[in-house]
């Protein structure tokens, strides 16, 4: 599986060639023949040998189309030179990303390769390079001159060139025997869903549809699904021209179809009545909620003292539950944006331990404090950036380097508090439904093991006088 992009570059094109042929992200430690034969005199070699601490040749994957691997640049400023069009866009730099583990740097070049043959290779000049800095992350770089080198032609992007960029590729893996991004006409379903499903990552729709699978399995009937599917806290709207399903913790309606062509309710029907293959599914015994997020002991009335309290242990419990994956269903969709949103309650319980933030009084004290200094940094700066407009009049380098640098920092400064300054005012949004939350979490626990809560408890945690 692969994912494509094209977009334009305005500048020097000689930067993004650099970028792309970079050593440092093309090599690989691994001897892997090659058949240069295959490319006959358009491509020199398709790995190329690099010096590296002046005695290392290290295997290069780039390759270099209509355009030689020592001059690609002065090659491709020269076509436009001839033309007469060094004006406008520089070039296209493209973009080929395969699936994590999916594909190794020499299938991936010989991919990319065939690709730009076959999209530009006829009268444009291009530089492919195949990155495989990051770790188990290989994808390709394509530099595209957008002038001619045969009749001066200018290279125009338009959308019909992205859509067959994506068709070769998609056509290129099925050939190699990857897989491919399926996107059935009805579905709405994103690269980001898509990449979350296939890595087990949770997702609402992913979740929505657990649960529909798992209710077509236990029931026999559609009168038993929605029964079932309306005690997990699920309801359906049929009275429009597409089917809608909603959460109680997911109130955006969403539609059956963009869930995949098997939950329409037309297939769950078929599903239920067994005229559709049925997935095996065995339903997971779930965890125990009240030791995942209250180490055994839920009565623990320290928990809802103050913000601190509440998002350490909320933010603990949801570490024990992404941990444990599929096994906690019920938590799952009681707790799903904040599951999908780890990494923000992960800040907002920082920001409060890091500068003891115990109330909303101090959250919103803390806030204040942030934009007084933010006003203040950015006057400071706006009067450095006048002395600096002073300092180029009169072409004092010295003062210049000076006075950017001291830019930098308060520019620096200015994100890190306008950052604060947002989670401040996630805090203060959050905090009371992260609590309530919390207590619909106790309860949970408390159902599994056949307990009750003492009402005048909870009423007394929620008039706590800090709130």
């Amino acid at each position: 599986m692969a994912v494509t992009s094209l977009w334009r570059i305005n500048g020097a094109i000689g930067k993004v060639v650099l970028y792309a042929i970079n050593p440092d992200k093309t090599v690989s430690e691994e001897v892997i023949p090659t058949e240069n034969d295959d490319y006959e005199n358009v491509l020199n070699d398709v790995v190329n040998y690099a010096e590296r601490d002046s005695a290392t040749e290290i295997k290069k994957f780039v390759s270099y189309i209509n355009c030689t691997k020592e001059h690609p640049v002065e090659d491709m400023i020269a076509a436009k030179e001839n033309a007469g069009k060094t004006g406008g866009v520089i070039a296209y730099h493209g973009y080929q990303s395969f699936a994590t583990d999916e594909v190794d740097a020499q299938t991936a070049h010989d991919i990319g390769y065939k690709l730009a043959c076959e999209l530009w290779g006829d009268k444009y000049q291009v530089v492919v390079a195949t990155h495989i800095d990051k770790e188990s992350h290989i994808h390709n770089h394509f530099i595209i001159n957008t002038v001619s080198y045969l009749d001066g032609i200018k290279f125009h992007r338009e959308k019909q060139d992205y859509l067959k960029m994506r068709e070769v590729s998609d056509r290129l893996c099925r050939e190699y025997g990857l897989s491919v991004i399926y996107e059935p006409k009805d579905s709405k379903k994103n690269y980001s869903e898509y990449m979350a499903d296939k890595e087990g990552k949770i997702t609402k729709n992913g979740i929505i549809k657990k649960d529909i699978d798992e209710c077509i399995n236990m029931c026999k009937t559609e009168k038993q699904f929605y029964s079932e599917m309306a005690k997990r806290g699920y309801t359906f709207d049929f009275s429009n021209k597409y089917t809608t399903v909603t959460h109680q913790n997911f109130p955006k309606p969403r539609r059956l179809k963009t869930l995949g062509e098997e939950y329409t309710p037309s297939a769950i029907r078929k599903r239920i009545h067994g005229t559709w293959p049925k997935a095996a599914f065995d339903y997971p015994e779930q965890d125990d909620a009240e030791q995942l997020f209250f180490d055994g002991d839920f009565n623990n009335t320290l928990i809802f003292e103050n913000y601190k309290t509440v998002y350490v242990h909320f933010v603990c419990g949801i570490t024990a539950v992404k941990s444990r994956g599929s096994y906690n269903r019920e938590l799952e969709r009681l707790l799903g944006d904040d599951l999908i949103k780890f990494d923000k309650r992960v800040e907002e319980q920082n920001l409060l331990l890091d500068n003891d933030l115990y109330t909303d009084e101090d959250v919103s004290r803390f806030k204040g404090e942030c934009e007084d200094e933010i006003k203040e940094l950015t006057d400071n700066r706006r009067v450095l950036r006048n002395k600096l407009k002073s300092a180029v009049r009169a072409d004092d380098v010295a003062l210049q380097y000076e006075l950017k640098g001291e830019i930098k920092f308060l520019s620096e400064r200015l994100k890190t508090l306008r950052k604060k300054s947002v989670i401040c005012d996630r805090l203060l949004e959050n905090e009371p439904r992260i609590e309530n939350e919390l207590e619909q979490v106790q309860e949970y626990a408390a159902k599994q093991k056949g307990k009750e809560r003492d009402n005048s408890e909870r009423i007394q945690r929620r008039s706590r006088p800090d709130r």
